[in-house]
């Protein structure tokens, strides 16, 4: 191994202040009154710091005369996956339409820089800080210390923090305590890793990881140290520093394996302390952020570790120590609580068999569901894959494009909308695929996997090799960042985190420090051509300098939001506006803060630039069906209806379940004097509406109105008759249809004749006392004139009901729910039917179903509660 005394090409110091600031400060520092994402500053933190120590790198080639990034079998697939990157990213430019092109450019640039900067030169600067050598010396007490004291600090910052003074940013972020704290902490750090060697470098995250770990813990068991209430955003999963369940927990998958790598190893006290704090504590969190996907990848890292004879020998050589640790880690894996206030049920038993019960048959692999039920954890994936998967197959060599996936997945989920109702609770807004295959297939195609792929063979395939060969120590250091990078590839195919800031940190570091460790680090050769050489490191250099400035100005866009986010709140729509307006000069490509800038606009009166201000949203991201919609409301009342009801059909595509933008589209066409000549593409656009609303008497009405004016009576016909039977109640239909059925000359109108048939059944249905047989009769007349109508065999099973016949209601019913699982009027008159059948289970969890979509049922409530 090289001498880390000699070995790294830039001053010491200062990449490791930098690298301080990338694997202490970024993972722990966050705020829940700055921005609105709460880890926005950690990930602007990141970002500058590894530009900055990129920078480092640019500059000492240019005094040295020679790119100092060292060589590497993974040069050749990772300039591969850029170009790639690239060439599907220019494809998509070119193949879509000029309104897309601003949102596309922001898009990309924000993907662009990730893969530029928080995987590949986090790669780089891994592959370039050197390993220890055969002693490390590493100060496991140290760096227990580190962990204890500066954690404790923290305990008494309920007492000795400050009032906030003011409320600009400066107020906001600083606490004479709290900075004590930090300064004493940062300072400790970088002691702890000056000699900035990869073992320093890894212990550090190690730490970091067990800080926030901690404190997560404490939080799952509603202790709140810091801010002034407990933070919950996601029920009673703890989401510790990281300000998301799902990214710590991937942080932790990562490391998990090194810390228990390290453990196994321990041959002091300190150490065992050390390694077994944090082995614990990254357990804890695990178990407290309750993410099924990284407890997969945590089985998959440890199946991987112990695949392996160096670490079967160690676990058997020291097992007088390890066997109760690991018996412990187990207990505490199974006893580990779901929820601290209520009676104990164990926190992996509960959510594997939620996941079972969920996932109970190969039927509910689907997009239709397990007879009508869809379990949400499950399926909203399997709606988000499945758009992936679309969106790959447009393009099946380059995909839709680089970046790409979260301006044009609501395009796809809304035609899904349409086809698989029991999906339609589950419509959600995705940034990514959630399945790192479908990641780069989505957006990529073949070629952009193919790449992907490729890198992680010669990453893997390195590490095999060296293993062969390679002496016991050192076969021993690398099969746990093997382990790590396997746990967090198993964890991603369920999860996204290795797509943002700090768990991309940490996979990426750990990829490049595998590789130093497996590969080595190549010669740097002289630049052959020097000129050249240094103007593309200037550029470079000018480019770390221009992203870092652009990162500012990003920070300052989300700080400036957030303010105007909170003046809307309290109804300041002035100051709403001006905050909002400095937001978009800082850096005007944010979709959220763009749309709450036209809405400031809008309250404050100033229609014109609210319009304006929605179509800065629109070329930030173009995939929001409420920007289209407030800005087609716009359009109207300043007259301008074609833009509005060109932006409403838009919404109505990304999601056609909003009835309030089909109501809005009915009204731009009937305000408009020249109705006569849209109605054709108002009839098209209703004939999709009533597909997804066939209950809406209302939509077909105005289905058939259009059709009318197009002088089609017999479609008109269809439509008022196919609303009747959704809503037989609805007056201005039966009139309707009764003069288009004059109209057409029909003597026996079959909708009519249904009618009829319906209100004598009605009648029957809603007198007092009981059911004959010739009310039966007339029950079943009525089904045969329409056997699937939903109106019909619901008011057949309330007659059936009255008459005392329970199997045949029942059965009806059960029917009926498994067509539409959220019906709770169905649901209703079912569990009432199971409480008279004495099958008290079957009425229980119906009542519990019914509370579960009528949370405030307080009569459901009463009835639920009374069978207990």
């Amino acid at each position: 191994m090289p001498d880390p005394e000699n070995d790294l090409p830039v001053p010491r110091a200062p990449l490791a202040l930098l690298l301080t600031g990338a694997f202490f400060v970024a993972p722990l520092l966050f705020f829940t009154g700055l921005t609105r994402n709460p880890y926005y500053l950690q990930i602007t933190i990141l970002n500058i710091v590894i530009l900055g120590a990129a920078a480092l790198f640019l500059r000492a080639s240019l005094k040295a005369g020679a790119w100092l990034l060292p060589k590497t079998p993974l040069t050749r697939p990772l300039a591969a996956l850029a170009l790639v990157y690239l060439g599907s990213f220019a494809w998509s430019w070119f193949g879509h339409a000029p309104f897309f092109r601003p949102a596309m450019a922001a898009e990309g640039l924000r993907a662009g820089m990730f893969f530029l900067v928080n995987c590949l030169a986090v790669f780089y600067l891994a592959l370039s800080v050197p390993c220890a050598g055969k002693d490390p010396g590493i100060p496991a007490g140290k760096w227990l210390a580190f962990i204890l004291i500066w954690g404790a600090l923290w305990l008494l910052f309920p007492w000795l923090k400050m009032p906030l003074s003011g409320d600009g940013l400066f107020d906001r972020l600083f606490d004479p305590y709290g900075a004590l704290v930090w300064v004493s902490g940062f300072t400790a750090a970088y002691l702890l890793i000056r000699r900035c060697r990869q073992e320093d470098i890894l212990h550090l995250a190690l730490s970091a990881g067990a800080i926030a770990s901690l404190y997560g813990i404490l939080e799952y068991f509603n202790i709140e140290l810091v801010w002034a209430k407990l933070l919950n955003p996601y029920g009673n999963r703890s989401v510790s520093t990281f300000g998301n369940p799902n990214f710590i927990s991937t942080y932790i998958v990562i490391f998990l394996p090194l810390a228990a790598s390290l453990l196994m190893k321990a041959d002091t006290r300190a150490k065992r302390f050390y390694y077994g704090l944090v082995f614990f504590s990254y357990e804890g969190m695990l178990m407290s952020s309750l993410t099924r996907s990284s407890w997969l990848g945590a089985a998959a890292a440890f199946a991987f570790l112990f695949a392996f004879a160096s670490h079967r020998g160690q676990f058997k050589a020291n097992k007088k120590f390890l066997y109760p640790v690991f018996i412990v880690a187990l207990l505490l894996l199974f006893f580990w609580p779901v929820n601290v206030e209520k009676p104990f049920s164990s926190g992996l038993v509960d959510r594997v068999s939620e996941a079972v019960s969920g996932i109970r048959s190969p039927s509910a692999v689907s997009l239709s569901g397990d007879k009508g039920r869809t379990y949400s954890s499950f399926h909203q994936r399997l709606l988000i894959w499945t758009s992936a998967w679309q969106m790959g197959l447009e393009n099946p060599l380059l995909g839709k494009g680089w970046g790409q996936f979260e301006l044009f997945y609501p395009f796809y989920q809304g035609r899904l909308m349409v086809n698989f109702p029991v999906m339609r609770s589950l419509r959600t807004h995705a940034n990514n695929a959630h399945n790192e295959i479908l990641e780069q297939w989505s957006q990529a195609g073949l070629l952009g996997l193919g790449v992907y792929l490729w890198f992680l063979v010669v990453l893997f395939y390195g590490f095999l090799r060296f293993y062969r060969t390679a002496s016991p120590e050192a076969r021993y250091g690398a099969v746990p960042l093997a382990a790590g990078l396997a746990g967090a590839l198993t964890d991603n195919l369920l999860n996204v985190s290795i797509h943002f800031a700090v768990p991309g940190l940490a996979f990426w570091w750990v990829a490049g420090a595998l590789a130093l460790k497996t590969c080595g680090a190549g010669a740097r050769p002289k630049w052959r051509r020097p000129r050249a050489a240094a103007a593309a490191a200037w550029v470079l250099l000018l480019c770390c300098l221009g992203s870092a400035w652009l990162w500012e100005r990003q920070f300052t866009r989300e700080f400036r939001y957030f303010n105007g986010f909170r003046a809307m709140r309290a109804n300041n729509f002035p100051a709403a506006v001006a905050q909002l307006r400095g937001a978009w000069e800082a850096n005007p490509r944010e979709v959220n803060s763009n749309y709450e800038f036209g809405n400031a606009y809008v309250r404050a009166g100033e229609l014109e630039k609210g319009a304006w201000a929605y179509g800065e949203a629109l070329k930030s991201n173009g995939g929001y069906d409420e920007i289209y919609f407030n800005l087609a409301i716009i359009l109207k009342r300043l007259g301008r209806s074609e833009e509005a009801l060109k932006n409403l059909q838009v919404s109505s595509v990304i999601n056609p379940l909003n009835q309030a933008t089909w109501q809005a589209l009915a009204e731009v066409y009937l305000s408009r004097p020249d109705r006569a000549s849209v109605a054709a593409r108002a009839a098209a656009d209703f004939t999709e509406a009533v597909k997804i609303f066939p209950a809406d008497s209302n939509m077909w009405n105005t289905l058939g109105y259009f059709h009318t004016l197009l002088k089609n009576y017999s479609a008109a016909r269809e439509a008022y008759g196919r609303g009747i039977r959704a809503d037989p109640g609805n007056l201005m239909l039966v009139e309707n249809l009764a003069g288009v059925s004059r109209q057409l000359g029909l003597k026996n109108d079959p909708d009519l004749a249904w009618l009829a048939a319906y209100g004598r059944a009605e009648k029957i249905g809603g007198s007092p006392g009981g059911a004959g047989p010739s009310d039966l009769k007339a029950a079943d007349a009525l089904l045969t004139l329409e056997p699937a109508n939903q109106k019909a065999r619901l008011l057949r099973a309330k007659i059936y009901f009255k008459a005392g016949r329970l199997p045949e209601a029942r059965e009806a019913l059960e029917g009926l729910l498994k067509e539409n699982d959220s019906d709770n009027q169905v649901r209703y008159g079912l569990a009432v039917i199971y409480e008279k059948e004495g099958n008290v289970p079957l009425a229980r969890a119906e009542w519990r179903r019914f509370l579960q979509l009528e949370p405030g049922n307080a009569a459901v409530a009463g009835r639920l509660q009374a069978l207990r």
